[in-house]
């Protein structure tokens, strides 16, 4: 590369001769090669040494004999200083001894007297070329730094509204939900009062209507029950501790039991199964996971539920399975999306917002969970309380 090819780009070299008449004469070929190169001369190097602390040039062209200091003592001194900086040597034959020693020093850019100026072109070149490589890269590697920075202070700045936008959505959900209870209340509250104290003035079909409004209303307050919870889910502090999830899930299949006393079903639940994480939200996600379970097992003639560890791709992490009902695996992804049913609410009841909870409390405590089912044959849903390790493979 011609250093010509850059007319914009500017170099300083510095050139140090003891002789005054090389000096002036070498220096004056330079200029006129280089026109975009500010050129200073020194005459020995103690001066040429002096001159690099106050100028800090690109480029060092020196001899190597000369009083006061050598070539190789400036050279060495100022590698010392700037050890990027480029420097050529001009030496006769008869230095070997000075050029070996440069050479120690990592210095492979060197002229013979007498001095041939295309080779002493092509070393300045050369040098100029890697100087300017290294300024593209120093500038590419800074306009990188400044667009990294620039793009980390818009993820937080756009992080930052989306949060706040959460928290006011969750506030209005939270407040509607609330709000609305109150109203409904009231109408179921009055259609018991007419079917109790007027049922004599109406008749069936009167009954009928009403029976169907109280109906409709306690429909309507699970579903802002559940609305409220899954905003609770979202909103609440997380409180980490060390939980037995085995002896939870015993707590929580004997509940089960308690108010369905005369069914019968195998429950399998691994023992001593421990993790950290907050115990009420923890609690939540194994009732609707067992809790689902236990629903969409009763009508299998021997029901069987299990709770325990696996691995799956080199991670350890929890399931429950079931042999129940099952569901299409085309309709997975809607498991997790609230009020949404993969099975009617006059088969088995629900509002389709417990999965949707789970899947916020396990993604809260930097977990995943996904689920497996086949129709007919069961389903097993598999969750984790931490982030798989680097390079393990995720399910979506």
């Amino acid at each position: 590369m011609e250093f010509q090819q850059y007319p914009d780009v500017r170099l300083s070299l510095l050139y140090v001769e003891d002789e005054p008449e090389i000096r002036e004469l070498l220096r004056s070929v330079l200029v006129r090669k280089f026109p975009n190169v500010d050129i200073q001369t020194a005459e020995n190097g103690m001066a040429g040494l002096e001159l690099f602390r106050e100028q800090r040039p690109d480029i060092i062209l020196t001899d190597i004999r000369m009083p006061v200091m050598d070539g190789i003592q400036m050279t060495r001194r100022i590698l010392e200083e700037d050890p990027a900086v480029s420097v050529i040597i001009i030496s006769a034959c008869s230095e070997t001894d000075y050029l070996l020693e440069a050479i120690k020093m990592g210095i492979n850019r060197y002229v013979l007297k007498p001095i041939n100026h295309k080779l002493l072109f092509e070393a300045i070149d050369d040098c100029a070329a890697r100087i300017i490589h290294g300024r593209q890269v120093k500038a590419q590697n800074e306009l990188i730094r400044r667009l990294n920075e620039e793009l980390e202070q818009r993820v937080a700045d756009r992080t930052a509204e989306l949060e706040a936008s959460n928290r006011e959505l969750q506030a209005f959900c939270y407040s509607v939900a609330h709000d609305l209870s109150t109203p409904l209340r009231g109408i179921n509250g009055y259609s018991n009062i007419l079917l109790e104290e007027y049922s004599d003035k109406l008749d069936d079909e009167g009954k009928s209507y009403l029976e169907r409004m109280g109906a409709a209303a306690e429909r309507m307050g699970q579903l802002i029950n559940d609305l409220l919870e899954l905003s609770r889910v979202t909103r609440r502090e997380l409180h980490r501790e060390k939980i037995d999830l085995s002896h939870l899930a015993h707590r929580i299949v004997m509940d089960l039991q308690q108010h369905d006393p005369d069914r019968q079903a195998e429950v399998i639940i691994a023992e001593n199964i421990m993790d950290e994480g907050d115990p009420i939200l923890i609690r939540l996600a194994l009732e609707n996971l067992l809790g689902n379970a236990w629903k969409y097992t009763t009508r299998v003639s021997s029901p069987r539920i299990e709770f325990g560890t696996c691995i799956t791709n080199g991670e350890t992490v929890y399931f429950v399975s079931d042999n129940g009902i099952g569901f299409d695996m085309a309709y997975v992804h809607k498991l997790f999306i609230p009020f949404q049913r993969l099975h009617g609410m006059g088969e088995y009841g629900g509002t389709g917002v417990g999965l949707a909870a789970v899947q916020r409390i396990i993604s809260r405590h930097g977990g995943r969970i996904w689920a497996e089912g086949e129709p007919g044959k069961g389903a097993t849903f598999y969750f984790s309380l931490r982030r798989p390790a680097a390079g393990a493979l995720v399910e979506s």
